[in-house]
């Protein structure tokens, strides 16, 4: 391991350490490592100077102790405080990256990031892994007839609907416009088209609210597709669910459907 890299560890873990304490246990423990490494440093500085007397060790022992004791909470608080924070807004910006501002299902890149990794791990556990994309029926009309804030409400909708009817390890994404997809995790294709159903029917059930006051009912298209190694980032995996969708959206809409 190289130096920065062992730095940089070495700061995680005392910062990890920090976040497990909390602000007030982990001000009081930095105060009383300071006044013990104050102590020390002071006895063994006096320690030359034995001559002086006992009286003056302990004198420089008291200061040694007093000192550390109002300084060290006052700069680690504000350090710890400082820490704190910036985890806080570091956790706040990662949210932003990875999930979608609209619907609040992750993003593509999120999704993306996903589909380099899950195949690893699929192949290395020996487990099945489907896809499905969905593309929302007539979204053009939607926006032309009720206007494009209707249109978000229809999408954020959809979202929380495929969202609710999935487990919570599966991962939902918005791809871009009106179009999600699905990523299902040991999830072999008979059971993927059973949760392609249950998306469709659950979407086609639900009564959206509109700005107006009306409610009008959407639907989805659906492709699906399984995992067949090898395909390091899904490229195969994401082409033959598209396949699958424009079949589906040839056949009728409102359906789902697997690429021949």
């Amino acid at each position: 391991m190289t130096t920065t890299a062992h730095n940089a560890q070495t700061a995680k873990t005392w910062r990890n350490a920090i976040f497990r304490m909390g602000r007030y246990r982990s001000v009081l423990a930095i105060t009383a490592f300071s006044i013990l490494m104050s102590g020390m440093v002071t006895g063994v500085i006096m320690s030359v100077f034995w001559w002086e007397g006992v009286d003056v060790l302990l004198k420089s022992l008291l200061v040694a102790a007093i000192v550390p004791g109002i300084v060290a909470p006052l700069a680690s608080s504000f350090v710890v405080k400082l820490l704190i924070e910036l985890e806080d807004l570091q956790t706040q910006l990662l949210e932003m990256v990875n999930r979608d501002p609209l619907t609040k299902v992750y993003s593509r890149r999120y999704l993306l990031d996903c589909l380099e990794i899950e195949p690893e791990r699929t192949l290395r556990s020996n487990e099945p892994m489907s896809l499905l994309i969905l593309d929302v029926d007539n979204f053009k009309s939607v926006n032309d007839c009720h206007g494009h804030i209707n249109g978000d409400i229809v999408l954020k909708k959809i979202a929380q609907v495929c969202e609710s009817t999935l487990r919570p390890y599966d991962v939902i994404a918005r791809f871009g416009g009106e179009e999600f997809v699905v990523l299902l995790p040991n999830t072999p294709l008979p059971e993927a088209c059973t949760v392609a159903e249950r998306i469709r029917e659950n979407v086609a059930n639900a009564t959206i609210g509109l700005t107006s006051g009306e409610s009008i009912r959407s639907t989805v298209s659906i492709g699906i597709s399984p995992f067949i190694p090898p395909d390091p980032k899904c490229i195969n995996l994401l082409s033959r669910a598209d396949k699958g969708l424009y079949k589906a959206k040839d056949n009728g809409r409102n359906q789902w459907a697997i690429a021949d």
